[in-house]
């Protein structure tokens, strides 16, 4: 297809392979189909072809589709905020809502995030509309946000418009953005040089290596929002390929506080070093299973079937037939 990827855009090797196809909305050039495909050298799950850079950005800009979806929303916490330009004082701990506290709960082993130093920075990048930020401030840290779509978290913490690259940041935080970038190691790397050293980052996304049992494919890679997708084993080798060791994997109660019991979410929190981890061995291997195991048990006969032809030829047939319906549609919408 036009613009077909051949190498991958997290690690930049030509190690890749086609594994499945996604329907998408029709693009520019007609497709409404994209590949998965996967890196064999760094385990990277990406939608082929990728969204351009600009699609990318007018998607998350302020007057894109993701601003307009929390439109409401922003407008309420703006409103808030106005009347409010000065940071609270700190709040108890259990003034938490039960989410936000089960998260600090959990990284309260590996960051200060009650009784940060004086002068301890934390960076949200993708801050949204500055809900983490309020309750780091609320605790005591210097907070600062880098986000595209809205300004309201900005009425109240300080702006970046990119990682600095000195080294001045405590923590970083990284919720639920990786998935939608295209090029997540450049990103791992921007944030370890805005890290100081010894400096922590956590980072959550979707978790393709569990997805036989909570079942979300679409969750995890869509083709037009959530870009790529990893493997704990793939996201341990980017973030020491970016400079980082991998100091533990938060779950068990933060799953049953956000999803419902489902190992949805891969939760790793990471310590910037000048002696990452080592690179792991076949880190492809976690996604490529977890697909398989999922087609068994979860698509139904005439899906398994399709999945004996080359995956190029079943994207072709799938592009075709979106086709037809469309077509059928608008005979019908005429008669």
């Amino acid at each position: 297809m036009e613009h077909e990827a051949t190498s991958c855009p997290a690690c930049a090797s030509s190690r890749i392979a086609l594994l499945d196809v996604l329907s998408i909305p029709k693009t520019s050039d007609g497709n409404r189909v994209a590949f998965v495909t996967g890196c064999h050298a760094c385990g990277l799950l990406f939608t082929n072809p990728l969204p351009p850079p600009d699609e990318l950005d007018q998607y998350y800009s302020q007057e894109g589709p993701w601003a307009a979806l929390r439109a409401e929303r922003l407008g309420v916490i703006e409103a808030a905020h106005a009347r409010r330009l000065r940071p609270r004082k700190p709040r108890p701990r259990s003034s938490m809502p039960p989410r936000t506290r089960g998260l600090f709960d959990a990284l309260a082993p590996h960051v200060p995030v009650y009784e940060p130093p004086p002068g301890a920075k934390v960076l949200d990048f993708g801050c949204g509309n500055g809900k983490f930020l309020n309750r780091f401030q609320d605790l005591g840290w210097e907070t600062y946000g880098i986000e595209p779509s809205t300004d309201v978290p900005f009425l109240r913490h300080s702006r970046l418009t990119s990682p600095p690259p000195d080294g001045t940041f405590d923590f970083v935080f990284l919720n639920h953005v990786l998935e939608h970038v295209s090029t997540p190691l450049d990103l791992l790397r921007q944030l370890a040089g805005a890290l100081r050293e010894r400096g922590i980052l956590f980072v959550s996304v979707p978790r393709v290596d569990t997805l036989p049992v909570h079942g979300d494919l679409h969750y995890c890679i869509s083709g037009r929002r959530h870009v790529v997708c990893f493997s704990e084993t793939c996201l341990r080798g980017l973030l020491a390929r970016a400079g980082f060791v991998t100091a533990g994997r938060l779950d068990g109660e933060l799953d049953t506080v956000f999803t419902e019991g489902k190992p949805l979410r891969l939760r790793l929190v990471a310590v910037r070093t000048g002696r990452p981890d080592p690179l792991p061995v076949a880190p492809l291997a976690p996604a490529l299973k977890a697909l398989a195991r999922y087609a068994r048990a979860r698509e139904p006969l005439p899906a398994r079937l399709r999945r004996l032809l080359p995956v190029r030829v079943r994207g072709a047939w799938l592009n075709q037939a979106a086709e037809r319906r469309l077509l059928e549609r608008h005979r019908a919408a005429v008669k």
